[in-house]
């Protein structure tokens, strides 16, 4: 017989029941938990998934070559990430304010309009949404017969509208794809934020392709155009070069021949006859400068670097007053040179530019005034600018550009001896150091100042 000790320890049949069902709830529960842990799990591999396609895509889409490849490969991957049947991608062609499709996928059987009937005004924020979250953007949307899709627009690093992307359902589907799930919306945000940038950079890069083969392009219609007036001008100089020096020597046999009737029958002629005769002796010298200084106009090189050396302008402003010691004797001129710089240039065509500079300030004074020039030089961002400043007879302020053309006088030639070719040469020889040059005066009377620069580098 047992004691009532344990008869008290026996459970009796309600309290097995309640265990019973307690530890069929813990079951239940553990079996629930089981489950969304399991979904959990599958919702982060599938988010996981999502994004090493869109880490995939960022590092495929960079290397498109054209951009209907990489609008393809955008479909192509919006497909695969978010497992939905049809893609659309739009582009925003913002000067014509039109919303552009560039790629489709999956919509074999739809007619898709080649524009969309939307605009920016239709997506002020930048995340994704499902189509029917917008009723009036599914109505707009109705001819790609869509029941059910992601819908993402496309916003550049610049804050500037570039179009959508839409990935979604049509009913025939709904039968073999699993509704869209409203969670998707963020990994869809993120996608198309990858689509949006490279989207950006591949106009970006493509506008640069297009500005570099333009530029290619010029450069080498300006080579073209370079290389033929490098020929045109070396053509031109020997022209004139051949041309000035066969004029020489006909020009010498009259020079030659007038000798003889000056020596011989020059007091046969009457007072009018000598003084037409001197007339004849004048123009035929006059005939020679001109020629003269066409040879040394057509000898200037058009290679802009050519014979270039450094020049110490300083020694060269002494040799220039050298050259032309008598002139400046005969005015008592006073030439007053400032330190100079040394700088590359071609030292023949300095000596001439400094002989036509300082022979010009000397012969454009009044009689009676003693002619000064003054010679400076002033650094520059570039180089250096040259100034030669004289008291002499002053230029009018209209005509300061017109004394650079080839023959221009302001003067007649009794009056002012030249052929009208010093600083057309000047300038030529200016312009191929790569500088400018140009006169100043406060008119008439009141003296000039000639300006020219030249680079401190070649």
């Amino acid at each position: 017989m047992k004691s009532g000790q344990e008869e008290k320890k026996k459970p009796t049949y309600e309290e097995l029941e309640a265990l019973c069902n307690e530890l069929q709830a813990h079951v239940a529960r553990g079996i629930v938990l089981q489950q969304e842990l399991n979904s959990i799990k599958d919702e982060l591999d599938q988010e996981l998934n999502r994004f090493r396609l869109i880490q995939e895509f960022g590092e495929l889409g960079l290397f498109r070559d054209s951009f209907q490849e990489f609008g393809a490969l955008a479909a192509e991957y919006f497909i695969l990430a978010f497992e939905q049947p049809h893609c659309l991608l739009a582009e925003y062609d913002e000067k014509a304010g039109a919303l552009r499709v560039m790629s489709v996928f999956g919509f074999a059987h739809t007619a898709v309009p080649s524009v969309l009937e939307l605009s920016p005004a239709d997506f002020p924020g930048r995340e994704g949404f499902l189509l029917s979250q917008r009723p009036q953007i599914h109505a707009r949307l109705a001819a790609l017969e869509l029941t059910e899709a992601l819908i993402g627009p496309l916003f550049g690093p610049d804050g500037a509208f570039k179009g959508i992307a839409i990935c979604g359902q049509q009913l025939p589907d709904q039968r073999f794809y699993k509704p869209i799930d409203a969670q998707s919306r963020h990994s869809f945000t993120v996608m198309a934020t990858k689509v949006s940038y490279l989207l950006h950079n591949f106009r970006i890069n493509e506008q640069l392709k297009q500005e570099i083969e333009e530029r290619r392009r010029v450069e080498k219609m300006l080579e073209e155009k370079a290389a033929a007036l490098l020929r045109s001008n070396s053509e031109l100089e020997q022209f004139a070069y051949l041309v000035s020096h066969d004029l020489k020597a006909p020009l010498r046999n009259v020079l030659g021949f007038a000798g003889l009737l000056h020596e011989k029958y020059l007091d046969a002629l009457p007072e009018t006859g000598r003084e037409y005769f001197g007339i004849i002796l004048r123009e035929i010298q006059r005939f020679g400068s001109v020629i003269d200084g066409l040879l040394a106009y057509a000898r200037i090189s058009s290679r802009p670097g050519e014979g270039r050396r450094i020049v110490d302008f300083n020694l060269l402003a002494e040799k220039v007053q050298a050259q032309i010691l008598l002139a400046i004797r005969q005015r008592q001129a006073v030439i007053r040179v400032h330190p100079l710089p040394c700088l590359p240039a071609n030292p023949q065509q300095m000596e001439q530019l400094f002989q036509n500079l300082i022979t010009n300030a000397v012969k454009f004074t009044p009689p009676g005034r003693r002619p000064v020039v003054e010679i400076s030089a002033e650094p520059t961002a570039e180089g250096y600018c040259f100034a030669f400043r004289d008291n002499g007879i002053g230029i009018e302020k209209h005509k300061l550009d017109d004394i650079f053309g080839l023959f221009q006088r302001l003067h007649p030639a009794p009056q002012y001896e030249g052929n009208g070719l010093g600083l057309s040469i000047c300038r030529k020889i200016v312009a191929r150091h790569n500088g400018r040059i140009w006169a100043e005066s406060a008119g008439p009377d009141r003296g000039t100042v000639f300006y020219f620069t030249i680079p401190q580098a070649v």
